[in-house]
């Protein structure tokens, strides 16, 4: 699938919306998600390694090094406290090595983006914060936040079913400075609880149903040559989600949509060349319901590694309203991925 957005065209997508980037970065930079450049073509320098495509370890975050198109996961925990409308702390806990990368981080509304397409993650419209505060330009350093609890598709402005009870969404950081602070980020995705009903708790619902529901994520490709997509993008897909006995039984997303906007163009949305990505029984309860994630049949890219983790967020009398969770995956064709979801009984 392509299509053009009606969006206008003179809005400059920064944030993991493709654009033009210094020529000293090659051809494979920031492409598409929620936080940097797209790929500037030629350049008179090699490209150059960066320190965050070392991995410390599988975790749910991505090490992204635009020069050389080279994606890696990275053992980075993010915690993420909803405070209230408009109002998030985000703490980054980095390895060791990387530890002055972490710390906490708060938004309100005064760190929305001034543009539109900086809150979408794929063809999702959620809600984007900056910090520190941006105008329309984005530059590095800085970390950013999105929220996907609230969410419309933006080619058709359709809203989607609220979330009550969980948020999720991404999260990036760029330390660097000026332009060429996009060429290194790290990436990543969250879920936390909603403030509002009181006692959420995660008990699992007491009869089988189905969920519906969202995916945001981050892919790109690997280590390794030769590379499948050029780049870093964020995509977005539905989910389904069955569930009997207190755990997940099984899952399906729909297809993986990326977006990306050229210099001085549209916003186009492509769909990744995968197999169905499903997810596999999970664990029980208590503690967090934990599976693999494969592929279902067809001739595309099929999941070689993956696994997910999810829990249950409701109040008493409604148990299990509602599905939050993160998983990571790798793919045939050398791909690295993550991403977070939320689904709603229905």
């Amino acid at each position: 699938m392509e299509s053009n957005s009606k969006k206008s065209p003179a809005i400059r997508a920064l944030r993991f919306l493709g654009r033009a980037v210094p020529a000293a970065l090659l051809a494979g930079a920031l492409a598409a998600c929620g936080g940097g450049g797209g790929g500037g073509g030629g350049g008179s320098r090699a490209p150059e390694p960066c320190d965050s495509q070392n991995s410390r370890g599988e975790g749910f975050a991505l090490g992204s090094c635009a020069a050389t198109s080279t994606n890696v996961f990275q053992p980075i925990e993010a915690n993420v406290v909803v405070n209230g409308t408009d109002s998030y702390t985000l703490t980054l806990g980095f390895p060791a090595d990387l530890a002055p990368l972490g710390g906490t981080t708060g938004f309100t509304a005064t760190n929305r983006p001034p543009s539109e397409l900086r809150n979408i993650i794929g063809v999702l419209q959620g809600q984007a914060y900056e910090d520190p505060a941006q105008g329309q330009n984005l530059t590095p350093p800085y970390v950013a936040i999105t929220d996907f609890f609230r969410a419309a598709d933006f080619e058709t402005d359709t809203p989607l079913p609220e979330f009550r009870f969980a948020s999720f969404g991404t999260w990036e950081k760029f330390a660097g400075s000026g332009l060429d602070g996009f060429n290194e980020g790290y990436l990543g995705i969250w879920f936390a609880e909603r403030p509002g009903p009181p006692n959420v708790v995660p008990n699992a619902p007491t009869v089988a149903g189905s969920y519906s529901g969202r995916v945001v994520g981050l892919v790109g490709d690997g280590p390794g040559e030769p590379k499948a997509i050029g780049g870093r993008f964020g995509f977005s897909a539905p989910i389904t989600i069955q569930v009997a006995g207190g755990r997940i039984t099984e899952a399906q997303l729909g297809e993986l949509t990326i977006s990306s906007q050229p210099a001085g163009g549209s916003l186009t949305a492509s769909n990744l060349a995968m197999n169905p990505v499903v997810f596999r029984e999970s664990s029980l309860p208590p503690g967090p319901l934990i599976g693999a994630l494969a592929s279902g049949g067809g001739n595309e890219a099929t999941i070689t590694s993956g696994e997910y983790e999810a829990r249950f967020f409701g109040i008493a009398g409604e148990q299990g309203a509602e599905i939050a969770g993160r998983f990571r995956f790798t793919t045939s064709n050398g791909l690295f991925g993550v991403a977070s979801f939320g689904a709603i009984r229905q």
